[in-house]
């Protein structure tokens, strides 16, 4: 049976079956194959059939479920990671080569202050702020680049590629390595070099890809 925790306010109602499903899917509680049908889910939640159309929609968007004919089943999110990093890997090392040209004394300050601070955060900082702190740092890349249009494409895409469950098993090594490699990143944009920040944000992207890998089959073992 599902159970999913009851909705307290009408005004999130989208937001709050997108996100308990989607933690669900990815904690593995709604495997892969799983048929989900709008009304079961609207039961579990205690809502009508609407918010569920729509959270379901946004997901099927995403990749974390897909259409079978008339049904709609939970898709393997290791494929569905794998073609979304793919992506990030080329619209955000695209931005960092932009950003390398174009971004203002102001933007390089932003992209400095988040990195120095995602530097000296550790495994003990609440997940919620590293998730907010490598966010913000991403989002700021991606707007000194000047270019509207991949700026957007870019947070379609960030939405949904890292989320808190996942970066809860982050090593201690991990966080390390990705403050650093956000480093590496700064300093290509300071040196206003577009080849070795569009080759130090690929590198990066490819290694928080690694890390997501392991972490979607940790959770898949729960």
């Amino acid at each position: 049976m599902l159970k999913f925790d009851k909705i307290e306010s009408r005004n999130t109602v989208v937001l709050h079956v997108y996100q308990q499903l989607k933690r669900s899917i990815l904690r593995g509680e709604l495997p892969t194959g799983y048929r989900v049908v709008e009304v079961n889910i609207a039961e579990a939640f205690g809502v009508s059939r609407t918010p569920v159309r729509e959270a379901i929609s946004r997901l099927i968007a995403q990749g974390f479920i897909k259409e079978q004919g008339s049904a709609k089943i939970v898709a393997d999110i290791s494929v569905s990671m794998s073609e979304i990093m793919g992506i990030r890997s080329v619209l955000e090392a695209y931005a960092a080569r932009l950003a390398a040209t174009n971004a203002s004394d102001e933007d390089l300050q932003t992209i400095a202050e988040y990195c120095n601070s995602s530097v000296m955060v550790d495994k003990s900082s609440s997940i919620e702020n590293r998730a907010t702190l490598n966010d913000e740092f991403h989002a700021a890349v991606a707007r000194a680049s000047h270019n509207g249009r991949l700026i957007k494409m870019i947070a379609d895409f960030y939405e949904y590629a890292i989320t808190e469950e996942m970066l809860a098993y982050y090593s201690k090594a991990d966080t390390t390595n990705h403050a650093e490699q956000h480093r590496a990143i700064l300093t290509a944009l300071e040196n206003r070099d577009p080849d070795a920040a569009d080759a130090a944000m690929r590198a990066h992207i490819n290694s928080v890809g690694k890390v997501i890998e392991t972490a979607i089959m940790q959770m898949k073992s729960k």
